[in-house]
Order: C-alpha cells, then sequence, then structure tokens
C-alpha cells in the first residue's frame, strides 16, 4: 500500500498520466496509469485528488487510511452541513477519500454531486474508477461512456475507456478505438507516443476474444 502525500500537484494538471487505478490497495490488478479531468476548485482549498507516491513509503493499513480520510473530510463535512447542495464541495469530499483508497464513500459523494449538477462529465469520470474499485466493471465503462457523450473528445476519459476496454474487458478494438479517436482530436497531445504505442502493443492482442478471461495484455 502506498502513503497518500500531502500535495495534489500532480493531479492538478488534466494533461499529465495519473488518475485513480492504484490497484495496489484495490487488489484488481490493472496496475497502470489514468488521466483525470481537473475537478472544480473549492474556496480556499484545492479540491484535486492527490496522486499516489510513486516512490517507497510507509505501509498504511486499511483502517489508517479510512482515518487519514475522515480527519482530512471533517472541515469539508462541516461545510456540507452549512451547505449539502454544493456541487464542487461533494466532490472534493469524494476525492478526498478516493485519495484514500476509500472508494464506496467516494462513490456516494461523486454521486450525491451528480443529482446537483446532472451529467457532468469530470464528476462521471471520477465516479467511473469509484466503480471500477468496487469490482463493478461493466458500470465503470456504462458510467465513462456517459461521461464521453457529454464531451466526446476529452483526451483524459479517451485515454481512460481506452484503458479499461483493454484491461478490465479485454476488447482490444475498443481500446484502439478510443485511443486512435484521441490522437485524431488531439494531434498534438503531449503524451501521443506513448498512446501510438499502446495502440501498437493492443493490436497484438486482436486475436483475443472480447471479454475473454486472461491474464492482463502485455503493456
Amino acid at each position: 500500500m502506498t502513503a497518500i502525500p500531502e500535495t495534489p500537484k500532480l493531479w492538478s494538471n488534466v494533461r499529465a498520466y495519473g488518475l485513480s487505478l492504484i490497484c495496489l490497495i484495490a487488489g484488481l490488478a490493472i496496475g497502470y496509469l489514468l488521466r483525470v479531468p481537473a475537478p472544480p476548485k473549492a474556496a480556499g482549498a484545492d479540491a484535486a485528488v492527490p496522486a499516489p507516491a510513486t516512490g517507497a513509503a510507509p505501509m498504511m493499513t486499511a483502517e489508517q487510511l479510512k482515518h487519514m480520510a475522515d480527519k482530512k473530510a471533517e472541515p469539508l463535512l462541516a461545510e456540507l452541513q452549512k451547505k449539502p447542495k454544493d456541487a464542487d464541495l461533494l466532490v472534493q469530499i469524494g476525492s478526498t477519500y478516493a485519495a484514500a483508497h476509500q472508494f464506496k464513500t467516494a462513490q456516494e459523494y461523486y454521486e450525491r454531486a451528480l443529482s446537483v449538477k446532472g451529467n457532468d462529465p469530470a464528476i462521471l469520470s471520477r465516479l467511473s474508477s469509484c466503480y471500477y474499485y468496487e469490482g463493478d466493471v461493466d458500470k465503470a465503462v456504462a458510467t465513462l461512456d456517459r461521461a464521453l457523450k457529454q464531451d466526446p473528445n476529452n483526451a483524459d476519459m479517451l485515454f481512460n475507456m481506452g484503458m479499461l476496454q483493454w484491461h478490465a474487458k479485454t476488447d482490444p478494438k475498443a481500446a484502439i478505438a478510443a485511443w486512435e479517436k484521441l490522437l485524431k482530436a488531439h494531434p498534438d497531445d503531449p503524451n501521443r507516443a506513448q498512446v501510438e504505442q499502446l495502440i501498437a502493443r493492443a493490436k497484438q492482442h486482436l486475436n483475443i476474444p472480447a471479454g475473454t478471461k486472461t491474464e492482463k495484455p502485455a503493456m
């Protein structure tokens, strides 16, 4: 397990790879970094989800992670008592719990935010990752698809869709389609070389029927 750093800088940049598929904690064995749309800013605070630590870090138990998230969320929850329909605040609380791998709790706050804000693509994208970590791959993909219907050329979400289709659904054809759409819509994407490499590798697995239960495709 990894400790959660205090600074959220890595995840505040939507062009960096860094969504929350941190499967060392979730035990779901993707292990690849995805991309996340920037969350809304809360007044006086940075609402971005902190990135996972990349170096060695002390091991933390699930209970310690939950306690840490509860402590960080305390002032936000107090503010929520005054503004229960504040979607940005609900997202910030959800992101606090997601950063500590409390995905079920994060899911609840993202869902509440959506009940206020409707089909907001950034919130849907975050909710999709929570569904994935909770073990509902189909719901994760369907939720991300809802987000893409609102923002069909979003580079981060297209990248994520490709990763979910390939590694969670074993559907390299669908993954390639998402990544090729990303490159067509964003020919100057700063991570173009990496996306092209992913496409090339996914093409090596086109003979695998979609949904086949197998080891995760080699990167």
